[in-house]
């Protein structure tokens, strides 16, 4: 017989703890209000500042958003980060939801950094993308 040993990459809003599964971590900049933290913060995760508000200003569309979110995740990676230490640990967090303001089904970095995530390590398995 064999065991599961699978860790499950896991995206939801903060808004929908029914979705949440294993560790949750939190990869959006800002906290929300009114919110008793249940997850675990990864700065490292964050998208830029300036990229995030040249998104909400229309300055730059989701594609643009997604495109230079992947850039600056391959650039932190690269300098061998506090980015690159987790990552390399991934697998043995076991199932973890990585959180963020969006609802389920929309356009979000979370999805993003999911998709970056399973490209990045073999053996990650895809849970609940919402």
């Amino acid at each position: 017989m064999q065991s599961n040993t699978e860790t499950l990459l896991n995206t939801a809003s903060f808004y929908a703890p029914n979705d949440w599964v294993g560790q949750v971590y939190r990869v959006s900049r800002q906290h929300p209000r009114g919110r008793k933290a249940q997850w675990e913060c990864l700065p490292f995760l964050y998208p830029d500042l300036n990229l995030f508000r040249s998104y909400r200003s229309g300055d730059v569309d989701f594609c643009g958003l997604a495109e230079q979110y992947r850039q600056g995740l391959e650039e932190k990676y690269g300098q061998r980060s506090a980015l690159y230490d987790w990552v390399e640990s991934v697998l043995s967090l076991g199932n973890f939801t990585l959180l963020c303001f969006e609802a389920g089904g929309e356009p979000c970095h979370r999805q993003v950094l999911a998709q970056w995530l399973l490209e990045r390590v073999p053996g990650l398995q895809v849970g609940s993308l919402r």
